[in-house]
């Protein structure tokens, strides 16, 4: 019961200080796609950007709620910087509730021309307000897209896909197409939406291609799958959807493929990840809600919500939240919010092939305590199992994680309750 109410402060501590400062967790998402550019031998590599306003300090300045950030993108070979651009934005709301809507974003995108190869990315956001930034880093190989033979881009996900009207930064061939930052559906985007190219290289006598689709899940296994025919054309820009109608939350593969005249294997994977809300959580899949709520609710919580007839789960699932509630007299669940966002950031970070990452040991520790003050990583230390310590400096606490099996899926060792002059044993995987 004190390990609840101690959950309980923690978060409604996190809430409140949280309002006041700048970028918080999940402020924005970077990704990427590449293709065929008109210049020979390059790359027209693009990086998209979303940035949530609500995570930006807003100014009251004139009467108006006034967020200034920049997104700054740079690209190494090796160590060596190649290129770099930035973009400086403004962003203005007319009230204190319209500045801090999550559901408000910006999305905004960089272009570059680099040769095929490795490279190492580097998109930051800065709040110019609060003094801080979020950097993303990541490599990618950029393909060779060569006329010899037949060729698909990398696919580019898609929040929303229509006809042009009037130009803008992402317009693609026929259509604008608007990127899915996150690469995250579900949460009431029902459809998995994407784009990509076709370079059909020396098959220019070939009429059409026909086209498959196929979602596979982390083990391999196909959830989904169709095909479609597209007609050969001097530019091969394609479009296309799928349901996630039955697609439970979690990370997926989208395989495109054809064939060519000679029965050459064209294909190109895309990853992405369903995620429902608690609401469509507990609406579709009330046993899993009900799990997710074990390290907030007691186990009489459980077994009442467990008894609760399927017409009136919902309605208990929301009293239930509620009753924590750490400012009732408002619309916002801090507490509710906090959480989930914490199960959500666990599933991105610590997700297994067998195991979501809320369930991990990692992802445990992640949604009682939040992010650590400090972590100290050994992952290739001599003579030892790869090894973490996370630090949380009030309360003052301490976390053991090895990679006990070698697979990556790093277990808590006992006993954890803070003490740091305890002996670390990591040499056996054990305490």
């Amino acid at each position: 019961m004190r390990i609840k109410l101690a959950l309980i402060m923690v978060f409604i501590i996190a809430a409140l200080a949280w309002g006041q400062v700048g970028i918080r967790p999940a402020a924005f998402n970077v990704d990427f796609a590449s293709f065929a550019s008109d210049s020979a031998g390059y790359n027209s590599f693009e990086a998209y950007y979303q940035v949530y306003s609500a995570h930006l300090l807003h100014v009251r300045e004139e009467g108006k709620y006034v967020a200034n950030y920049s997104v700054t993108a740079i690209i190494k070979d090796g160590k060596k910087q190649i290129d770099a651009k930035e973009i400086e934005e403004t962003v203005y709301a007319e009230s204190y509730e319209e500045a801090h809507n999550p559901k408000n974003y910006i999305i905004n995108s960089f272009k570059f021309y680099l040769e095929p190869g490795k490279y190492k990315i580097e998109v930051t956001l800065n709040d110019l307000n609060a003094s801080s930034s979020i950097p993303l880093k990541t490599e990618m190989t950029l393909p060779e897209y060569a006329n010899d033979r037949p060729m698909i881009s990398q696919i580019m996900f898609a929040r929303q896909i229509h006809e042009i009207d009037e130009p803008t930064g992402f317009d693609k061939n026929y259509w604008r197409v608007i990127p899915s930052c996150s690469r995250r559906f579900g949460d009431g985007i029902n459809w998995v939406k994407f784009y990509y190219e076709l370079y059909n290289g020396r098959l220019i006598h070939q009429t059409e291609f026909t086209f498959a689709y196929e979602i596979r899940d982390r083990k391999n296994k196909v959830k989904s799958s169709f095909s479609v025919t597209k007609p050969n054309n001097e530019v091969n820009a394609f479009v296309d959807s799928i349901q996630l109608s039955d697609l439970k939350p979690g990370n997926y593969d989208l395989v495109v493929y054809t064939r060519d005249s000679n029965g050459e294997l064209v294909s190109r994977i895309g990853s992405f990840a369903v995620h429902w809300t608690a609401l469509e959580l507990v609406e579709n899949d009330f046993n899993s809600a009900l799990q997710q709520l074990r390290y907030i609710a007691n186990s009489r919580e459980i077994d009442l919500l467990k008894k609760t007839p399927e017409e009136e789960r919902t309605n208990a699932w929301n009293k239930f939240w509620k009753s924590k509630d750490p400012s009732p007299d408002t619309d916002i669940n801090e507490l509710k919010n906090e959480y989930y966002r914490r199960i959500a950031y666990s599933n991105r970070t610590y997700d297994m092939p067998n195991k979501e990452g809320w369930r991990t040991d990692m992802g445990m520790i992640h949604v009682i305590n939040g992010n650590p003050d400090d972590i100290e990583r050994h992952p290739f230390d001599i003579e030892t199992k790869p090894y973490e310590i996370w630090y949380y400096y009030n309360p003052r606490r301490r976390f053991l994680f090895i990679d006990v099996n070698g697979y990556g899926e790093y277990v808590l060792q006992y006993p954890y309750d803070g003490d740091v002059n305890k002996r670390i044993n990591i040499y056996g995987g054990g305490p």
